[in-house]
C-alpha cells in the first residue's frame, strides 16, 4: 500500500477499505456478534453475493420487525391511513440463512433510518460479558437496552432461538403421534417481549421526511423456529401476513360453516367431521329410516 501511494492517482478500493475497518474494529474490539461488520460485508463482497436489500423510506413505521428465517421473510409494520396496522414483507436472499449473516441487510436498515446505536443481543454478547447466570443474563439485557433507549434513533436485534429456544416433546396416543412444543427460558421470553412491544417511531405532525421524526425506537425479532415466531407474534400482537390471515380465515369457516352432505342432506362442521364422525352418523341415521 505504501507503494501504491506514490502513484499519481492512487485511490484506496472499496475491499482495501474493509480489511482497514475490520483490523480497526478488531483492534478495538468493536463486534457485532462473533464479527466485526467490515468482515461480514467483505465476505459477501468476496463470494460475488453482495446483496441490495430493501430499504425503509416509503412507509410509516411502527417500529417493530419480525424476521422468519425459516418463512425466508422480514415482516416490518406500517401504520396506514385510519390508525390501521398493516405488515409488509421483504424476501430474504439465499445467503440470507442466520443473524450473522442478515447484518448487512439489518444495518441497511438502520442507516435508512438514520439510527446512532445499533445493538445485536445474541449468545456471543452473553458469553463476551460472562453472562452464565440469570442474574448476570438479566444485567447485560438491562444495560444494553438502557443504552439504547438513551439514544434518540436505535435499533435492537435479539437472536431469540439463541435466548430462548425451544423444547420439543413426541407422544404417541390412539389417534397417532403428536409434537408439543414449549419456551425453555420462560423469564428472559418474558423480558424479550415486553421490551419488543415498547418499540415505537414517533412522527411530528405534518411531517413527511424521516429525518423529521424525532424518535425512533426500533426492535427487532430474528426467529426461526415456526412454533417460536407464531408464539412471539401472537403474544407481542404483531399485525399479521395477507397469508396468515387467509388461513385464519379457512380455519374459521372450517370451525363454522355448515356444509350439506350431498348424500344423507345433513348439515355438518368440517373441523367435527374426523375420523369417519360424520360417515358413522349418516350410516346410523340410515339405519333408523330403515327400521
Amino acid at each position: 500500500m505504501a507503494a501504491q501511494r506514490t502513484e499519481p492517482n492512487y485511490h484506496v478500493k472499496y475491499n482495501e477499505a474493509l480489511k482497514i475497518a475490520d483490523r480497526t474494529a478488531q483492534q478495538y474490539q468493536i463486534f457485532l456478534g462473533s464479527e466485526t461488520l467490515p468482515r461480514l460485508l467483505l465476505r459477501n463482497l468476496m463470494n460475488g453475493s453482495n446483496i441490495r436489500t430493501n430499504h425503509l423510506s416509503r412507509h410509516m413505521y411502527v417500529g417493530r420487525i419480525i424476521v422468519d428465517l425459516h418463512g425466508g421473510s422480514a415482516r416490518i409494520e406500517i401504520n396506514e391511513s385510519g390508525g390501521c396496522v398493516a405488515v409488509i414483507e421483504h424476501k430474504l436472499f439465499p445467503n440470507e440463512t442466520s443473524v450473522q449473516s442478515l447484518l448487512e441487510r439489518l444495518t441497511v436498515y438502520g442507516k435508512d433510518r438514520n439510527v446512532q446505536l445499533l445493538q445485536l443481543i445474541d449468545l456471543n454478547l452473553l458469553a463476551s460479558q460472562g453472562a452464565y447466570d440469570e442474574k448476570k443474563v438479566f444485567e447485560t439485557l438491562k444495560e444494553r437496552y438502557d443504552e439504547c433507549v438513551a439514544y434518540s434513533r436505535s435499533m435492537i436485534i435479539y437472536d431469540l432461538d439463541a435466548l430462548v429456544g425451544v423444547n420439543k416433546s413426541e407422544s404417541d396416543s390412539s389417534t397417532g403421534r403428536s409434537m408439543n412444543s414449549s419456551v425453555v427460558n420462560q423469564s428472559i421470553y418474558t423480558y424479550v417481549r415486553a421490551r419488543f412491544r415498547e418499540a415505537v417511531v414517533e412522527q411530528q405532525q405534518g411531517a413527511s421526511d424521516p429525518q423529521q421524526q424525532t424518535v425512533e425506537k426500533w426492535a427487532i425479532a430474528v426467529i426461526r423456529e415456526p412454533f417460536l415466531l407464531r408464539q412471539f407474534s401472537s403474544d407481542v400482537q404483531f399485525a399479521r401476513t395477507r397469508h396468515e390471515e387467509e388461513e385464519l380465515e379457512l380455519e374459521r369457516r372450517k370451525a363454522e360453516d355448515l356444509l350439506k352432505c350431498v348424500k344423507c342432506k345433513d348439515y355438518y362442521i368440517e373441523n367435527e367431521n374426523k375420523m369417519g364422525k360424520k360417515r358413522r352418523f349418516s350410516l346410523f341415521r340410515l339405519s333408523l329410516e330403515l327400521f
